[in-house]
């Protein structure tokens, strides 16, 4: 199945302009040249249209761009499977199912920590690795995959012992491991899974202190290559871990640096920079990798969970979708400068980006009471109260 973008849509002050297109299921995609289709990363990022999902209404956690692959990949719960996008086209290709969906109302872990799917990485050997319920992490074979993906079936379950979701996920290709949140355990811990077969459980890394396991990043210039991510903290005591998996039946813990109330997700970009995600609506800050000390804060952003860096602009982004007006900040990775905010949509907190065509996708969910605004039926037209991915993309 593939379905189009709905439209291509530029904002104004005044008046929202559509030009609608859409494409039948099995229908190819007009191919773009490769100036067009990429735009010009020195103009300003704009909203320019969404992709509708079939099914029940969105509820997305974290998402991937796979750039060997122009594929984009998101763990969604509300359909119970991973949704398959092609970035190259923003087509819809199909959903790989079979995953737990929304957490039940007599979870004991709540409908936020008993659903899944959550994170999704794909490894360079093109298996997906998605995480779900009950601690469960499911790994696919995408290598002879073909859309729709409804037979697809994992080529390994693994369990890492946690009764509440798998959350946020990372790969260290060095060392061959994959890093897996387990965020609402008593105490929290990350996991780590070998990424070659028979994919054992290597070791488990608790953090007693901590209220949570946010989103890992590999960083293959510091020291070699380490593994960070974010531990929130109670009471502004958040912190960035850095990690030797060297060993990864014996991981280090080879520094933490202090973040204060930011602790939700991480991106690394250009010179060693890191920009940390902040919850509560609290302005994001860049740190040093190398060292952990603070660069500078953005007093123009308000708070983000997925953050990602797009080597194709240059550009960090960072959605915060649980405000009155939810958006989409944009930040020169250079300057550290905030140069854009875009309207976005109800719980926008998932972003990731294709530098082939410097396409963002930005998943938004159904009206809440704190964002009423049904984004995806007012702005682009589609079905009410279903949700949809906001593509952005840079002016022509």
């Amino acid at each position: 199945m593939k379905i189009k973008l709905t439209g291509m849509f530029f904002l104004s002050l005044a008046l929202t302009l559509s030009a609608a297109m859409s494409a039948r299921p099995g229908q190819n995609a007009e191919k773009k040249s490769a100036k067009e289709s990429k735009g010009n990363p020195k103009t300003p990022v704009k909203l320019v249209g969404a992709i509708y999902l079939p099914g029940n209404p969105l509820r997305f956690d974290i998402s991937w761009v796979d750039q060997a692959t122009s594929r984009y990949y998101l763990g969604e719960a509300g359909n119970a499977g991973v949704d398959v996008i092609d970035a190259e086209n923003d087509l819809f290709l199909g959903r790989i199912g079979g995953f737990h969906g929304v957490g039940l109302p007599d979870d004991p872990c709540g409908p936020t920590q008993g659903m899944g799917p959550s994170g999704v990485v794909v490894t360079p050997d093109n298996h997906l690795w998605a995480d779900d319920a009950h601690g469960i992490v499911k790994v696919f074979d995408l290598n002879d995959a073909q859309p729709p993906f409804n037979n697809l079936t994992p080529v390994a379950t693994i369990s890492t012992g946690a009764q509440c979701r798998a959350d946020e996920i990372g790969f260290d290709p060095k060392d061959h491991v994959i890093m897996v949140g387990n965020p609402a355990e008593k105490p929290p811990y990350a996991t780590l899974i070998s990424s070659d077969a028979p994919y054992a459980v290597l070791s488990k890394i608790p953090f007693p202190n901590a209220r949570g396991f946010e989103q890992p990043v590999w960083d293959p210039e510091l020291k070699g290559g380490r593994m960070l991510a974010t531990v929130p903290g109670p009471d502004g005591t958040s912190e960035v871990a850095v990690f030797n998996l060297k060993d990864p039946k014996q991981p280090v813990l080879e520094a933490t640096y202090p973040t204060g109330i930011c602790g939700s997700g991480l991106a690394l970009g250009p010179s060693q920079h890191l920009l940390v995600g902040c919850g509560g609506g609290k302005p994001l800050m860049i740190i040093n990798a190398l060292d952990g000390k603070q660069i500078t804060t953005l007093p123009d952003t308000k708070g983000a969970d997925e953050v990602w860096y797009n080597s194709g602009d240059n550009n960090f982004y960072a959605p915060s979708g649980f405000a009155a007006n939810p958006t989409l900040s944009v930040i020169d990775a250079d300057s550290s400068a905030v140069i854009g905010t875009l309207p976005a949509g109800p719980g926008s907190h998932s972003v990731a980006a294709f530098r082939g065509n410097n396409h963002i996708f930005v998943p938004i969910a159904i009206p809440t009471a704190t964002a009423p605004a049904d984004t995806c039926n007012v702005m682009f037209g589609l079905p009410a109260k279903q949700g949809c991915i906001a593509v952005y993309a840079h002016e022509k």
